[in-house]
């Protein structure tokens, strides 16, 4: 096992293990009050994610899944946490166009359709940089051509200059983050530049966009999915 899966493996634990509280740390009472702070961001991806059908990465505890799935056609949420997936059903089970499945994002092996559409929030930050390349033709493989594939993540903001950190060999900013329960956890939190994402998604898609919302403290990058067939890779 890699530095790399290791604290994959670890970020994965952290995630488990704090479901019960995550919605109170992102500070998501109720999951109106949730879409009325990130409105803005909602709007602009809505011609995006229009009946289409959704694969979701690191969808949590839902909070996302919904905004999603007053849209879409139809939305698979993923996540690798039991804990979050079950809090996410319960939260969202009027919803019949969602259906749910934990599953290994690096490899989505348990994932056996193709998606016109990919979306996933706070999900870039936390992926080791040795693994960015890994992830992003694991996930190509689970879209049609001209797919359109979103990904939303934070700004820098003063409050990360308050928590435990360093930087490890390859240059991942790692936190170190606790639960009430007294344990830590090392977890990759990086805030990546523009040209870096750009960089990274070049070869795996068209027409890319990036946009911030200052405002949120938030960024965006879109772009259509190549061919799986005819990357070179």
């Amino acid at each position: 096992m890699t530095d790399a899966d290791r604290l994959i493996a670890e970020i994965n634990d952290y995630y488990n293990r704090r479901a019960l509280w995550h919605d109170y740390y992102m500070g998501y009472r109720t999951l109106e009050k949730m879409e009325r702070l990130l409105q803005p961001i909602i709007e602009y991806i809505g011609k995006y994610i229009v009946d289409k059908n959704i694969l979701e990465i690191g969808c949590g505890t839902g909070n996302w899944t919904q905004v999603l799935a007053k849209k879409a056609k139809s939305v698979h949420a993923t996540d690798s946490s039991p804990a979050a997936i079950k809090i996410a059903q319960k939260k969202l089970s009027e919803f019949k166009n969602i259906s749910f499945q934990v599953s290994d994002a690096y490899t989505l092996s348990n994932v056996e359709r193709q998606f016109n559409c990919l979306f996933a929030s706070d999900w870039w930050s936390h992926i080791p940089k040795s693994k960015i390349e890994v992830f992003l033709k694991t996930i190509t493989a689970k879209l049609i051509p001209e797919a359109y594939v979103l990904f939303l993540d934070m700004s820098w903001k003063d409050y990360f200059k308050n928590e435990p950190y360093y930087y490890d060999i390859e240059g991942n900013r790692i936190s170190i983050r606790d639960l009430p329960d007294g344990s830590k956890f090392r977890v990759v939190k990086n805030f990546p530049t523009e040209n870096e994402i750009r960089d990274f998604v070049h070869n795996y898609g068209t027409d890319i966009i990036y946009k911030e919302f200052d405002s949120l403290k938030r960024w965006l990058v879109l772009y259509r999915a190549k061919d799986m067939a005819f990357l070179n890779v």
